[in-house]
């Protein structure tokens, strides 16, 4: 199997077997619920390996007709974990070939890349809600005569979000309003170009209560709030489109702190899984699905592929690879002030369904208002 970058600019589970964030609103076994309650109790455990029965499951013979099947994905460690765990495994067992291509995730660009790319596409990962944007769309679907939420995927991933910093420049683990202290910090910091996730940030750094949010954010002042807010550190933000690029900006010297896919820290090698520090209060878990194109919906291959992808038995081997969180001695010598790990505060993928076509454009608006 080949990994292609299409746009935009493994891992040693014996010793991490991080569960991934995957709180509220996601489809768990309950060995993966037991363990993550476990780890955020601050009680030891390690993620048992997966049942050979889980992989050895078999899809639909159907699927055997195509030969390949060019999907998108995110580049860097997401798609290298997902192509040790998930992708080699179905290769295997259907010797189809699954040919990833990078992109940003962005449901408006995605009639874009469907343009771009040579080969017909089969599915897409993404955030659930793009994927019931991508529904109501009509870019997404499981079957076309089926109108249902759920025919267009279901979240089958989680990535925590949380602020890094570079311990060389703080003398105490900041929050996320020292992000905004540009006075005693100074130099840039990342965020991340859509309103996911930076509206929330610029609300918190404000002084909103996590579960106040989208109450605040629902309301034409709380927008004006988080933008005013943002307006404040304007000139210093470095802005990532991907969690691969976040990760870099960080580990490149591009910025000295910023929000960042945790698993983009804890998945370094030395030095600078050292190097810097993650705040785990105030984190967020963003929820990702597949969705197959309205181009694919009736390719069985496609389906059966998308299908095997949203088993229990992937989600947990995807979740135990992933580095979302970290042991309790990586726990221990990184934030010993810490006896258990917070809840992370879940993004609504509710109300950014009905949301991020208005609050989008304006971002938009605001990044290229001098």
């Amino acid at each position: 199997m080949r990994f292609t970058l299409f746009s935009l600019p493994f891992l040693n589970t014996s010793d991490r077997q991080a569960v991934s964030s995957q709180e509220q609103g996601q489809v768990l076994s309950p060995s993966v619920l037991s363990r993550r309650r476990a780890l955020l109790a601050g009680l030891g455990c390690l993620a048992p390996l997966l049942p050979a029965s889980a992989m050895t499951r078999r899809p639909t013979t159907q699927t055997r007709a195509a030969k390949h099947l060019h999907i998108l994905t995110f580049s860097g460690k997401i798609s290298q974990i997902q192509s040790k765990i998930l992708f080699k495994p179905y290769e295997q067992l259907t010797h189809q070939t699954i040919i990833p291509h990078g992109w940003n995730g962005q449901i408006n660009d995605l009639e874009h890349v469907i343009k771009q790319t040579h080969h017909p596409l089969a599915a897409a990962m993404m955030e659930s809600s793009s994927l019931r944007i991508g529904c109501n769309l009509k870019l997404l679907s499981r079957h076309q005569t089926d109108s249902s939420l759920s025919n267009c995927g279901q979240p089958s991933a989680a990535i925590d979000y949380a602020m890094a910093w570079d311990r060389a420049r703080f003398d105490t683990e900041p929050g996320w309003p020292d992000l905004w202290d540009v006075a005693r910090h100074p130099g840039r910091r990342s965020l991340r170009r859509d309103p996911r996730l930076t509206l929330e940030i610029a609300l918190l750094a404000d002084g909103v209560p996590a579960n106040a949010l989208y109450t605040v954010l629902a309301t034409s002042k709380g927008v004006d709030r988080a933008f005013l807010k943002l307006e404040q550190v304007r000139p210093y933000i470095a802005w990532w489109s991907t969690p691969e690029e976040a990760g870099h900006i960080l580990t490149s010297g591009g910025a000295l702190m910023g929000c960042v896919p945790t698993g983009e820290i804890l998945g370094t090698s030395e030095p600078d899984h050292q190097r810097f520090g993650l705040h785990w209060q105030q984190r967020f878990l963003v929820q990702y699905g597949w969705g197959v194109l309205t181009t694919a919906a009736r390719n069985p291959a496609a389906l059966a592929f998308v299908s095997w992808l949203e088993q229990a038995a992937q989600q947990q081997a995807f979740a135990n690879a992933w580095p979302s969180l970290p042991s309790l001695s990586e726990l221990n010598a990184l934030a010993p002030h810490l006896e258990r790990i917070p809840s992370a505060i879940t993004i609504d993928d509710t109300f950014w369904e009905a949301n991020l076509g208005t609050l989008s454009e304006r971002f938009q608006q605001w990044m290229h208002h001098a």
